[in-house]
């Protein structure tokens, strides 16, 4: 909106240097009159001739008395006497004006509404600029493109990219900030495809000048492509933000979104490196993305560093110690053989959680560590709170194969046996289930040899 009210504040500043060629035309027309008077009755007809070939419009111009008027609206809308600005402007309405004046005059009828923020007042006084006769063509320039601001800042972006259009016909050089403008109506209008070209040509035009791009052309940039999901061109767009705009307050975002990107790409690699980059340089706080990383690390079968970082994490107040993230962490240690760490974590996750999948992984860390008695109580609460519509749902008939081979070491045969006699019932754990029903089958034959030998 500043930008818009300088536009406007330089239209009524450049009255002042309209003054000057008044005079200038008056010495003219003096001078002018003593030469026609030496002038040959044979080159005025000549003069004459030329004359209806091509009439040369005459500049018109403002008046002292005019200017000094609107020069006063300005001062007394700077200084928001509204009311005083309106009746000024009232009595000006009152005198004979050439067009040139009244086009100016209707510009301060819009810098008064501007002021007050009455952008649909603004925009009908910029219309009547434009309706009118002889405007000169720097004015029109100004009206138009003050005009499709507006029409933006009021959601009209059909009016707004009319205008445009018609300020880019008249304009021999455009600048950057133009294009800009116009892709951002093209896009408010969804019409991506047409917003991609102007935005490109705006930062085409900035790196030319041997300057960057401002971070929200690029912002815009990567919205297009986002819009039409082209992501080669978004990772290359997403480059540039970081290179150009690294101390960003949206830098660690660009980061995150350019390893998103590498995974749409099917790149797993470059958005482990991405994520893991952004880390190093301390750019990743929030709890999300430090979550995401070590599931990251995880998947690609690094244990150990993503359950550094969840500690890290929880250590510094970034990542909350909750069920959900206490069972990463506990998955995290657990891979990478961490057992006493993962027991804590894990029993803490599941004391919170009370659900089948925490106690679960619990039993299985026991096993690992051949703790039976300890195995056995949280298999068999996983077992008790499964619940099968659950997201913490296990698969019960693989728990049931761990509770039997917990069984089968603490040396009851026969729990064991009732324990793999119900996993044998699912095709997942079918064939386990009756390898283990034979080998205790085989096994108590031994046991039932040795007795008898005794």
């Amino acid at each position: 909106m500043n930008a818009m009210k300088n536009i406007i504040f330089i239209s009524c500043i450049g009255l002042s240097a309209i003054i000057a060629p008044a005079s200038y035309a008056e010495m003219n027309s003096k001078s002018s009159t003593a030469v026609e008077k030496n002038t040959t009755l044979d080159q005025q007809a000549v003069n004459k001739k030329k004359a209806k070939k091509k009439r040369v419009r005459r500049a018109q111009t403002m008046r002292p008395k005019i200017f000094k008027k609107l020069d006063k609206v300005r001062e007394l809308a700077d200084s928001k006497d509204y009311d005083g600005a309106a009746s000024v402007l009232e009595s000006l309405s009152k005198v004979k004006r050439n067009s040139y004046e009244v086009a100016m005059t209707w510009n301060m009828h819009a810098y008064m509404h501007f002021n007050q923020e009455n952008y649909a007042a603004a925009a009908q006084a910029y219309e009547k600029i434009i309706a009118g006769k002889r405007v000169p063509e720097s004015l029109m320039q100004t009206t138009l493109y003050s005009l499709a601001k507006l029409y933006l800042i009021q959601q009209e972006y059909s009016s707004a990219l009319a205008t445009l259009n018609s300020w880019f016909e008249i304009v021999e050089k455009p600048n950057a900030q133009s294009y800009v403008l116009r892709a951002q109506v093209y896009y408010q209008l969804e019409q991506y495809q047409q917003a991609l070209p102007d935005v490109k040509q705006a930062i085409s035009i900035t790196l030319a000048q041997g300057k960057k791009p401002r971070e929200n052309w690029l912002l815009m940039e990567r919205a297009v492509y986002f819009q039409h999901k082209d992501y080669v061109s978004m990772e290359r767009c997403l480059k540039d933000l970081i290179a150009f705009y690294p101390k960003s307050s949206s830098i660690a975002q660009y980061w995150v979104q350019l390893s998103a990107i590498y995974n749409e790409l099917g790149k797993p690699e470059a958005e482990l490196s991405t994520l893991e980059t952004a880390y190093e340089q301390g750019l990743l706080k929030k709890e999300a993305q430090l979550v995401s990383l070590a599931q990251a690390m995880l998947g690609k079968e690094i244990p150990y560093k993503s359950a550094q970082i969840m500690l890290a994490g929880m250590k510094n107040k970034n990542i909350e110690e909750n069920a959900k993230n206490l069972s990463l962490l506990g998955d995290a240690l657990m891979l990478a053989k961490e057992y006493e760490q993962a027991i804590i974590i894990m029993a803490k996750a599941a004391e919170l959680s009370d659900s089948a999948k925490d106690y679960y992984k619990l039993a299985q860390i026991h096993t690992e560590r051949q703790e039976w008695n300890d195995a056995l109580i949280n298999v068999s609460k996983a077992i008790d709170k499964n619940e099968a519509d659950s997201t913490q749902a296990i698969k019960v008939h693989e728990a049931r194969i761990l509770k039997g081979l917990v069984l089968f070491n603490m040396k009851d045969l026969l729990l064991a046996k009732a324990e793999f006699n119900i996993a044998v019932e699912s095709a997942e754990t079918e064939k386990m289930a009756g390898q283990w029903l034979k080998y205790i089958a085989g096994e108590e034959k031994r046991i039932a040899f040795i007795a008898g030998t005794e």
